[in-house]
């Protein structure tokens, strides 16, 4: 590997493994941190406070610690907030940016070969935006509504209960045969929104690659539409 290549990711793991203890400080004492991540309470103190900034090695490792499966999903389940209404919050979650993004990769190594990612508004547009980020890739966002009566858009119907039927769109440019999609959204119960934004996608001839959701929720399909839905959180 290049020198300066190798200098720059080692820069970047070390700001990395900073922002991270500063996110998980805001939900631990020290005490909790130095039990968690094996390392002085006074260290961590100065790593946070950025006095003091960890070695290569010691960055990589305390990303390591931080990325384990079990720990950093128990710690992203914590913050999923559920009400009596069936109302799913999910909006804390991205109050950890760096945390939530480290999460992702191991997920979205799979997504390679997508060239455009589509989120759902409204609350499936963050976390739309950071797959798009990560992945380094467009984004497009599907409405509930038109923005202007000059513009062209794709439209498919979405019936959200018995009596609610509402529309989906699309701006009719941003979807081409050429096109592998990702759709993200921010929770699935029906799976009638990935459905339908399926269906929407492919009026513009553009090939939906899977669907990526935060949290399913019970017994929620894993296939819809013949695309594969990953899901990061079930409850």
């Amino acid at each position: 590997m290049n020198r300066g290549v190798s200098k720059d990711r080692d820069l970047r793991d070390r700001l990395l493994a900073t922002d991270l203890l500063r996110e998980l400080k805001a939900s631990y004492t020290y005490k909790e941190l130095s039990k968690i991540l094996g390392l002085q309470e006074s260290l961590l103190c100065r790593y946070v406070n950025g006095t003091t900034v960890p070695s290569e090695q010691q960055a990589r490792d305390l990303i390591e610690k931080i990325k384990q499966k079990n720990f950093i999903t128990k710690f992203f389940l914590n913050k999923i907030k559920t009400f009596p209404d069936s109302f799913i919050d999910t909006s804390e979650l991205l109050h950890y940016p760096n945390m939530l993004r480290l999460l992702l990769e191991d997920y979205l190594s799979k997504y390679s070969e997508v060239n455009k990612v589509v989120g759902i508004a409204n609350n499936g547009i963050p976390f739309a935006t950071l797959v798009s980020v990560t992945l380094n890739r467009p984004l497009i966002v599907v409405k509930k509504h038109r923005d202007s009566v000059y513009l062209e858009y794709l439209e498919e119907s979405l019936r959200e209960s018995d009596s609610i039927v509402s529309n989906l769109y699309v701006r009719k440019s941003f979807i081409s045969k050429s096109d592998k999609i990702l759709i993200v959204d921010d929770v699935m119960k029906t799976g009638k929104t990935i459905i339908s934004t399926t269906k929407l996608i492919r009026k513009g001839n553009g090939l939906v690659k899977g669907a990526f959701v935060m949290v399913t929720v019970g017994k929620a399909p894993v296939s819809l539409e013949d695309v594969e839905v990953e899901a990061v959180f079930r409850l």
